[in-house]
This record gives structure tokens, C-alpha cells and sequence, in this order.
């Protein structure tokens, strides 16, 4: 091969390099925009749910701040829905990143789209179980029950893991009473219990318990308490035959709700039509038995997996839970056809 023969042979390297080079680009940047497109497909309901999440988170906010109560070093997105590392409501160890979690807003989108496929309504009615420990995720599930017009009725127990609604001074009813006020949420819970160890306060002091009975009479809402976990239970399951709910929505894990056979542990967060082994012999697992659909949200970590969320992350107008079928079927063929005409294999 002489000189110009080389450079000739050179030349045409450089053609097929800047082509291929070239091909590549094109079809990531095609198939960038039909992942982004695929994933931001919010529905005209869904952005007005997340809106409506972040004002109201805002509102939490400021008017914390104004009583001198934010960390910015705990509660970084400002959300004002971050507890205290420990207070005498305070009924197990929690952890941080997790109840950061639970204040994005995309929660109300997926909890929004669970109540699509239960076929949620106006008028459904919804029993809410609910412990203290993720006030972020009650904020969601509300936002998406109201959304959806549905009768909700809300039993809460007062005792928070940490960094929760653990604040004597911002317990979840309060915090639910200054958003009702502002316009930016309406359901007020029925009843409270104490939480705790069979939730019946177990595990926590005089103190505590003394400031969850101050909590129960300023927000006017009946305090239940009962001598055991087993008499909860048949409370609570007497409370579902009376409503007779659409659905039964669980968020945290209370004792009531998880019962005390160790197999709940295994069971699932999200949407459960059948009974199931793993439910538990508490108010889930009974539900279910009895033919009632059940949300469970609880370890946020496997929820954020399943659903596409970002764990510990800063809300973002962005989700890419849900993607675009017939979007990824199309960028696959486009890889696909990129691979057909790249002429790495010809030089192979």
C-alpha cells in the first residue's frame, strides 16, 4: 500500500467514524426524548395534585419557621412534615431518609393511580388506618382521596417513630388543622388512639400519654383506648362492617393493622385484592378475609423500587414511574435499527 493509497484508506476511516459516531448520537438523543416523554405524562388531575402537595408542604414550612420550629439540617427539602429525633411520643426508631421520602409529591400521583385501578369515585368511601410516623405520606393519601372525591374516614393513632409527627407541638392533628384552615386539605380524622405496643400506649410514658390526651381534646377528636391488641382489632373490624369501604388504606406499620403473627413482615406494600398468608392476623389480614381491598404503604424503600420514585431525593416535577409502552417498544427498534448500520462489525 503506497502513500496515497493509505491516505485514501485513512480517509475513508474517518468518514465511517464520524457516521457511526454520528448514528449513535442521533438515536440516544431520540431515544433520551422518548424516555423523558415517557415518564412526564402527567394527567391535567396529576398536576394539580403535586401542586397542590408542595403548596401545602410550603404552608407547613413557613409557618414552622415562624415559631422557630424548621431544621434545615433534618427536614433539607423543607417540607415541614420532619419530626424530632426523639420526644415522649416517640414510640420506635425511624429513619430519616425514609420520612424524607414519604414527603414527595409523587406519592399522591401513585396513590392517585392505585385509586384509578380500584375505580375509586365521588362518594367511595375509604377507611384510613394510619400511625403518626409518615405525616408526609398521609399528606399524599389524603391529597389523592379528596382528588377523588371520596368519603374518607380516618382513624389515627398519636404515636410517631422518629422523626414523624412526633412533636407534642406539631402532632399530625394539629399540623391537618392549620392546612384545613389555609383551604389546602379537609378531611379531619374520626378517631385517635394512643399507638405504641398493641396500640394500646405500650412502651411509652406517663408523659406521653398525658400529651397524646391533651392532643385528642384540643383537636376535639374521641381518644379510643382499649385494654388490649385483641379488642383494638375487633374495634376496628367492627368500624369496617359498619362503613363497609371501597377500600382499606393502611399507612405505617400499627400493631392493629399488622396484628401479631410475625408473617406480616413479608407482606407487600401496595394494592392486594386477595387474601393472603403473608396479610397478618391483624385488621389487613382480616380485611382481606373478608373480601375488602387493601393499600398497604409501608417500607418505603421497596415502595419507592416498585414505583419508580427516588429515594431521598429532592421533589422534582419529573416521574418516571409508569413509562410509555409503545414509547420504549419504539426506542428499542431504533437501537435496534442502529445496530444494523453500525459499521463496527464491517470493520470487525
Amino acid at each position: 500500500m503506497d502513500s496515497l493509497d493509505l491516505k485514501k484508506y485513512q480517509k475513508k476511516m474517518n468518514i465511517i467514524k464520524y457516521r457511526r459516531n454520528l448514528l449513535l448520537l442521533l438515536a440516544l438523543l431520540i431515544m433520551s426524548f422518548f424516555w423523558i416523554k415517557g415518564g412526564t405524562s402527567f394527567t391535567r388531575n396529576e398536576q394539580l395534585l403535586y401542586s397542590s402537595v408542595i403548596a401545602a408542604e410550603n404552608e407547613l414550612w413557613q409557618w414552622k419557621g415562624t415559631l422557630k420550629k424548621t431544621d434545615p439540617n433534618t427536614d433539607i427539602f423543607k417540607t415541614g412534615l420532619i419530626g424530632l429525633e426523639w420526644s415522649p411520643i416517640s414510640t420506635t426508631l425511624g429513619d430519616l431518609s425514609a420520612k424524607r421520602t414519604s414527603c414527595d409529591p409523587r406519592w399522591s400521583i401513585v396513590v392517585s393511580r392505585w385509586l384509578d385501578t380500584l375505580n375509586i369515585k365521588k362518594g367511595d368511601k375509604v377507611l384510613l388506618l394510619s400511625s403518626s410516623s409518615f405525616p408526609g405520606m398521609i399528606l399524599n393519601v389524603l391529597t389523592a382521596l379528596e382528588s377523588h372525591g371520596a368519603e374518607t374516614y380516618m382513624i389515627l393513632s398519636l404515636g410517631s417513630s422518629t422523626w414523624g409527627a412526633n412533636d407534642p407541638d406539631f402532632p399530625w392533628p394539629y399540623i391537618a388543622s392549620h392546612l384545613r384552615k389555609k383551604g389546602m386539605l379537609h378531611t379531619k380524622e374520626k378517631f385517635v388512639t394512643l399507638g405504641g405496643g398493641n396500640e394500646t400506649g405500650g412502651g411509652l410514658s406517663d408523659e406521653g400519654i398525658l400529651a397524646m390526651k391533651k392532643i385528642a381534646e384540643t383537636s376535639m377528636t374521641p381518644l379510643v383506648v382499649k385494654d388490649n391488641l385483641q379488642e383494638m382489632i375487633e374495634w376496628k373490624m367492627q368500624i369496617i362492617e359498619e362503613v363497609k369501604p371501597s377500600v382499606v388504606i393502611n399507612i405505617g406499620g400499627g400493631h392493629s393493622a399488622m396484628g401479631s403473627n410475625d408473617t406480616v413482615a413479608g407482606f407487600e406494600p401496595g394494592i392486594h385484592l386477595s387474601e393472603s398468608k403473608k396479610a397478618g392476623n391483624g385488621v389487613m389480614g382480616r380485611s382481606l378475609a373478608k373480601g375488602y381491598p387493601v393499600i398497604h404503604i409501608l417500607n418505603i424503600k421497596e415502595l419507592c423500587a416498585l414505583n419508580a420514585v427516588p429515594y431521598d431525593a429532592a421533589p422534582v416535577y419529573f416521574f418516571s414511574g409508569n413509562k410509555n409502552g409503545a414509547l420504549a417498544a419504539a426506542g428499542l427498534i431504533i437501537f435496534i435499527f442502529a445496530m444494523l448500520f453500525f459499521k463496527r462489525w464491517e470493520l470487525m
